[in-house]
């Protein structure tokens, strides 16, 4: 395919790019692709048969010539270069870190999907690439390269004669890249310190540093203030859950509690109020931390735990868990118990039960739906559990929370 008003070079640049990275990529004009490679690139649009021109991203507009690095309600990540004010390259999707069962449970629970497209989700992201940091700073560097500040203002048109931008433009483009470099906010390593607080449980010293990032500008994320704020808080959601993970919150915990802050968020309209929330979520994050650190597990157990949570919807055996924390299958059994209270395998039923009723609640699943996406044998061996764990059959449990 031909498209006259763009140059050879040009091509040639975003084909390098492309077998550079092997990750889909796409020159938009006005928002609609001119060419792309591969000619048939994977994206979670056409598997939900969203027939969008565009992605379904978030970025800051007006940014020319700086990579953004950006993530949506999918997980998919993109790389977002704008080129001038019509033009735009965006490499991806791609993912920061392997797919795992938790969170494309989660996946499904946040954007209301089918839990029978399950299958269809597993395949899909095991056949996007990863890119780490590293990957993504020699991407940028490799644009940088390739379209240097001093590019025509139409990417495809030869201009006879060279025009210099003023030096309040030059300045303009150079600090935008300089604080866009890596990918990263202005107040990065601000960022790093409160996820550490977050980490370790230090409740007032992690205000105080909130306090200092707000006492910045805030990146714009949409014309409309509001809007901004709110896509600005759910990032900051993402940054906290993520600390608390790293803290001892189980994967299942954080993200239930990030999807009731996400969900909170949306709802507020008051500008005050999406400020405190702010200090809210941190401290409910590092309440949670602290909460998870009493329990005075052993690595063992703790990783165990993780291991489990982040694959209730995939059949477990206690030979692969016991392989995933190297440690033999009895005894690990026998540990669980003591530590515990209850065998491993109750602890699992348990588990599975108490995380379907996100989709008794708020999906129209059919029961025996829910049960077979939880591993559980049959519907009547799902409803005697969920029985004897919530103290009521599942239908009920949907009733009394509608």
């Amino acid at each position: 395919m031909e498209y006259n008003y763009i140059s050879n070079g040009s091509l040639e640049k975003i084909e390098i790019i492309y077998y550079f990275t092997q990750v889909p990529i796409r020159l938009y004009s006005n928002n609609t692709p001119v060419v792309q490679f591969p000619e048939k690139p994977l994206s979670m649009d056409l598997l939900l048969k969203n027939q969008n021109e565009f992605p379904n991203i978030i970025f800051s507009k007006n940014q020319a010539l700086t990579c953004q690095f950006v993530t949506n309600d999918y997980y998919e990540c993109f790389i977002v270069f704008e080129l001038n004010e019509t033009d735009m390259i965006i490499i991806g999707p791609f993912l920061d870190e392997e797919m795992y069962d938790a969170k494309l449970s989660t996946l499904i629970k946040k954007n209301s999907l089918s839990i029978k497209l399950k299958n269809k989700l597993v395949d899909y992201f095991s056949k996007l690439k990863v890119l780490d940091n590293t990957k993504r700073f020699y991407i940028s560097k490799l644009l940088n390269n390739l379209f240097p500040e001093h590019s025509h203002s139409n990417i495809g048109v030869e201009q006879t004669e060279s025009t210099e931008a003023s030096i309040p433009e030059n300045y303009f483009v150079t600090t935008y890249k300089n604080r866009l470099n890596m990918f990263q906010h202005p107040p990065y390593f601000l960022e790093q310190v409160i996820s550490k607080l977050i980490k370790n449980g230090m409740k007032p010293n992690a205000r105080h540093i909130l306090s200092e990032i707000n006492s910045l500008n805030r990146a714009k994320l949409s014309e409309d203030p509001l809007r901004s704020l709110k896509n600005s808080l759910i990032c900051s959601c993402t940054i906290f859950t993520r600390a608390a993970i790293e803290g001892g919150v189980t994967d299942y915990e954080a993200f239930n509690l990030s999807d009731a802050f996400i969900m909170e968020i949306e709802k507020t309209n008051s500008m005050s109020e999406l400020d405190s929330l702010e200090y809210r979520m941190v401290e409910t994050f590092i309440e949670k931390v602290n909460e998870a650190n009493t329990y005075k597990f052993s690595p063992i157990i703790k990783n165990t735990m993780t291991y489990i949570m982040n694959h209730l919807s995939d059949k477990l055996t206690l030979k692969d868990i016991a392989e995933h924390v190297y440690v033999h299958p009895n005894y690990l059994s026998a540990l669980f118990k003591k530590e515990v209270g209850i065998s491993l395998f109750q602890y699992i039923i348990k588990r599975r039960v108490e995380e379907s009723t996100y989709f008794l609640k708020y999906s129209n699943e059919s029961i025996a739906d829910i049960a077979a996406f939880y591993q559980f044998c049959n519907q009547s061996y799902y409803i005697k559990m969920f029985n004897k764990y919530m103290g009521m059959s599942p239908n009920a449990y949907r009733q009394s929370n509608n």
